[in-house]
């Protein structure tokens, strides 16, 4: 029988999945949409974490005798007790015609850490599509701040950023704050003359949290050209993570601990952002050792999934 392991992390912008033989040893690796079932439809959570299975293991041996020994998914949105019990019910159901011996569901947090750090001390920061922070200490003790999506938290991501671009193009066409170039950015994105056409854009359907995460990337270029409202936003964003990370430090009295701090998500990534809160949280805490993961968090969960074997 041929034995192997799958890893993966499942985002609330894309799925990302890995197939590995018993010694970890990738042999496949594909990427699909997102598996967050807070902010995706439960068909078409169900639907990418298949087809990003689907996509990894197609180059096993056609063999019905292809065993999975075990099944790693960190998942984002996974923040309560019925949430967790809710989505183990979805997903097993999934992934019932495939031969899993035993499928472990955990937070995505918690294979981003994995993926970044074996310090009993460590903090992980994600700051992409969404926030949150999440931490252990030596004696067990774990923490975490924000990750109630986008109508409780959110603050210091992706979707901050990219509502209030919108908002502040708004304030720019209606004349309630100085000309931003934000305006035209916004304008020219969503290929229209004029902010006056805006509202349709965003309501007509519905913008999506990806949707409107999509658009930090406009406060990116703004940034560069100097404009005040972007170098605002982005200075707002990092005052939220430094908030965020604080709060796990101090939940788990890493003050004055040598801990790791790992990085992960696209805005953390930003260069603006990197290097201002790395800065900023070096010099609140001087035994902080900051992380940047080489390898995606899926990786943490292959982690994980290799210590299960053991």
């Amino acid at each position: 029988m041929n034995k192997y392991i799958l890893a993966v992390d499942g985002g609330g912008t894309k799925t990302e999945a890995i197939c590995a033989d018993a010694t970890g040893v990738v042999i496949g690796q594909a990427i699909a949409g997102p598996t967050n079932i807070t902010t995706t439809s439960v068909g078409a959570a169900s639907f990418n974490l298949i087809e990003a299975i689907r996509q990894a293991i197609e180059n096993l041996p056609v063999d019905d005798e292809n065993e999975f020994s075990v099944l790693v998914m960190g998942l984002a949105g996974l923040d309560s007790e019925s949430e967790y019990e809710e989505a183990y019910k979805i997903f097993s159901e999934s992934l019932h015609h495939y031969n899993i011996k035993k499928f472990i569901l955990l937070n995505d947090s918690l294979i981003a850490l994995e993926n970044g750090s074996n310090n009993p001390n460590a903090v992980i920061l994600i700051s992409g599509t969404g926030s949150n922070c999440f931490g252990r200490n030596e004696t067990g003790e774990t923490a975490k701040t924000s990750g109630m999506d986008f109508l409780l938290t959110d603050q210091g991501s992706g979707y901050a950023i990219g509502r209030r671009v919108l908002r502040e193009a708004v304030k720019s066409y209606d004349g309630r704050s100085d000309k931003s170039s934000l305006e035209n950015l916004v304008a020219n994105y969503f290929k229209i003359s004029s902010i006056s056409e805006l509202k349709k854009e965003v309501y007509n359907p519905l913008l999506s949290k990806i949707e409107i995460a999509n658009l930090a990337y406009l406060c990116s270029q703004a940034y560069t050209q100097g404009d005040r409202a972007a170098t605002d936003i982005f200075e707002k964003t990092v005052n939220e993570i430094i908030i965020m990370v604080s709060a796990v430090v101090d939940k788990l009295n890493l003050n004055s601990k040598l801990f790791d701090c790992v990085f992960s998500g696209s805005i953390i990534m930003l260069p603006y952002m990197q290097e201002k809160v790395s800065w900023l949280l070096k010099e609140k805490y001087e035994n902080l050792n900051l992380v940047l993961p080489v390898n995606n968090p899926v990786f943490g969960a292959l982690k994980i999934a290799l210590k299960e074997l053991a």
